[in-house]
């Protein structure tokens, strides 16, 4: 283009993008009609990154990237450098902070006292906005921290338009990751310790119940003073602070701990420290994983058929949808190779989907009624029946992922089956989830186990910040 004047015109456009996903089909030709149809009907859509970069020199197609940060210079700054690189290419980042030693914890290389962590998100927060998406769009990251954290009184206030400047971060998003035992402590009415992870070294990849146990140890330790710096407080005291802090300045988000990690699929082989940019990914991350996530997502606006849901449609379309995203894991240029190894092993994708509000219209349904919340799960159980067919389908075609024994899936616990483990964790008294279902599960999860999986993990609804504008829903 010049004087930014771009010729690419709509059709070339989703022809484009097309032919990049199905650069690797067998009947390239034939696949790529099959991928150019289903996006230009705007039926499914895939993630701005694909969008962007599809078919051209560097084919960055993922849309999310999730990293770990540890707790050493080093490290520290190798992490903003992958945000960089990451950044560069058009992803949404997601950091785990936990790691990293609180204010005023001791620094053994230098006998000092570290400063914390917010004076690197600054930094952070800094990186995202001089490193924008391949010149597009902003750099958009987020920072996660666990509610144990010594920091974690100032990480809330990181978005406060008051206060020090030097303590602030207004360009990023935050989020709070939340252990079980914290929100038990704050229905209880009961105290909650705050630890320096320097201290409290196991927390960071336990979860459940052997969180509980290791957390109210190091409590004990604490108040025989065998741990140095820690601080305690009242559970509700700071719950109402994040609250209010959501409600002031719309961070940090709530994302829970627990739930993430006891129903995910993939806890055999790793712990899940973080959700993305944007929550709808929980994906394993450790200091040689970097976890990815490729989207999409299915327009219910364009399934509906005589005011219902077309459940054929719908099939034909995921199966569809779910090719093409696995097709992008190895067309995917990977700007990190910490990035590539986790993501060619789990082979992890997430189709979502978007105009769930126009399928409600299109039924005169209401949107905060029983009905809306009905169609929701309805239409969900479909698109999740649907998705997780259509990956045993290409395992069965292409080989199954390669860390799939051992996983949920081999054991045939599917996500919708996980809820009874998180009720084991949890105690059912703090879970009450509708658990009906009106699809034949049992002869899905037979399949599963036998042709196993193609992908670690399948779904994800995304926030189709982009793309919904795009196909006008």
């Amino acid at each position: 283009h010049s004087n930014d004047t771009r010729f690419e015109l709509p059709q070339v456009f989703y022809m484009r993008v097309a032919m990049g996903l199905a650069s690797n089909e067998e009947n390239r030709e034939e696949r790529a009609i099959e991928f150019y149809n289903l996006l230009s009907s705007f039926d499914y859509m895939v993630s701005t990154p694909q969008l962007f970069n599809s078919g051209t020199l560097r084919p960055q197609l993922s849309s999310c990237f999730l990293t770990t940060v540890p707790d050493d210079l080093h490290g520290i700054y190798s992490a903003i450098r992958d945000n960089a690189m990451l950044s560069k290419w058009a992803g949404g980042l997601g950091n785990d902070w936990t790691p990293v030693r609180a204010l005023g914890a001791h620094i053994k290389g230098t006998n000092g006292r570290s400063q914390g962590i917010v004076p690197f998100l600054k930094v952070v927060n800094d990186t995202a906005v001089a490193v924008n998406q391949g010149g597009k769009r902003k750099g958009a990251v987020c920072a996660y921290l666990e509610t144990w954290h010594l920091d974690i009184e100032e990480f809330l206030e990181l978005r406060k338009n008051t206060g020090d400047e030097r303590r602030r971060a207004h360009d990023m998003n935050t989020a709070n990751w939340i252990p079980d035992l914290f929100m038990k402590r704050v229905f209880s009415d009961q105290d909650w310790t705050l630890f320096s992870p320097n201290n409290v070294p196991e927390l960071h990849d336990l979860h459940g119940r052997k969180f509980e146990e290791a957390y109210v140890e190091y409590e004990r330790k604490a108040a025989a003073g065998e741990i140095e710096v820690y601080k305690t407080i009242k559970a509700g005291d700071l719950w109402r602070k994040m609250i209010s802090m959501l409600f002031e300045t719309g961070h940090p988000w709530i994302t829970f701990k627990d739930t993430c990690n006891v129903r995910s699929p993939q806890q055999h082989i790793g712990a899940i420290h973080s959700s993305n940019l944007c929550t709808e990914i929980t994906l394993n991350t450790s200091a040689d994983e970097i976890a990815v996530c490729n989207l999409g997502s299915v327009n219910l606006a364009r399934h509906m058929k005589d005011g219902a849901l077309d459940e054929e449609k719908v099939k034909q379309t995921v199966s569809t949808a779910i090719r093409m995203l696995d097709n992008v894991i190895n067309i995917n240029y990977y700007s990190v190779d910490t990035a590539k190894n986790s993501n060619l092993k789990h082979r992890p994708i997430g189709l979502g989907m978007m105009g769930f509000q126009d399928a409600l219209y299109e039924q005169n349904i209401a949107y905060c009624s029983d009905e809306a919340v009905n169609f929701a799960d309805k239409s969900m159980e479909l698109i999740s029946y649907c998705a997780i067919g259509a990956s045993s389908d290409l395992a069965k075609e292409r080989g199954k992922y390669e860390t799939f024994d051992g996983s949920l899936w081999s054991k045939g616990i599917l996500p919708k089956d996980s809820i009874e483990i998180l009720a084991e964790n949890r105690g059912s008294e703090y879970l009450n989830v509708d658990r009906s279902e009106t699809l034949d599960w049992d002869t899905l999860r037979q399949r599963v186990m036998t042709d196993g999986m193609r992908n670690s993990n399948v779904m994800a609804i995304a926030p189709t910040a982009t793309i919904s504008n795009i196909t006008g829903v």
